[in-house]
């Protein structure tokens, strides 16, 4: 039976996803759970979520914060709706998730000079020290995660997910360039 929690946020019937992953259980699961791929994917991407928001626990920020300022740091700067619409994040939640970064002074909004009723968004100096602080914490986490893979087997799993998931978001028209890039660094 899965754990619940009455803590709020969490819905009755359905696992509490800060409950860390109960690592004697692969002893009593029955094999034919562990050949379900997408239980097993669950399972993983619950545990790291767990562990990844944990980390980000310490600046009191969530993964949709992170995938902000990583964005970001990547492109420059960007309208708040081209943040949303990257981010796959409602309009008014990123209004609210950069409320929360400008209060820090991670990231600092301005009126585009070409069209008033945009705001662009970039990150400050504070924010790219924090977000390799971030990135620091996550990658110790990673390296825990991981350690049953050895280096190969890590850089095929993220070459296997990162097809994956540009199958998934792109369909069959998905950057050729972007597979062969992941495939051959």
């Amino acid at each position: 039976m899965a754990h619940t929690s009455k803590e709020p946020g969490n819905r009755p019937g359905f696992p509490n996803e800060q409950e860390p992953l109960n690592t004697s259980i692969i002893h009593a699961l029955p094999e034919h759970l562990l050949t379900d791929q997408a239980y097993v994917l669950g399972r993983l991407g619950r545990e790291a979520r767990r562990r990844f928001t944990q980390v980000l626990s310490a600046w009191e920020l969530h993964p949709s914060h992170y995938g902000i300022l990583l964005l970001l740091e990547a492109i420059g700067q960007a309208s708040q709706q081209h943040l949303a619409q990257i981010l796959t994040i409602d309009r008014a939640n990123m209004v609210a998730l950069l409320d929360v970064l400008e209060q820090r002074g991670f990231i600092e909004r301005q009126a585009d000079p070409l069209d008033r009723r945009r705001h662009v968004v970039k990150l400050t100096a504070v924010g790219q020290v924090e977000l390799q602080q971030m990135r620091q914490a996550r990658e110790a986490v990673d390296k825990a995660f991981f350690a049953g893979l050895d280096n190969t087997e890590q850089e095929t799993l993220h070459r296997l997910l990162v097809k994956l998931f540009i199958s998934l978001t792109e369909g069959p028209s998905a950057p050729i360039a972007l597979l062969q890039k992941e495939e051959n660094p």
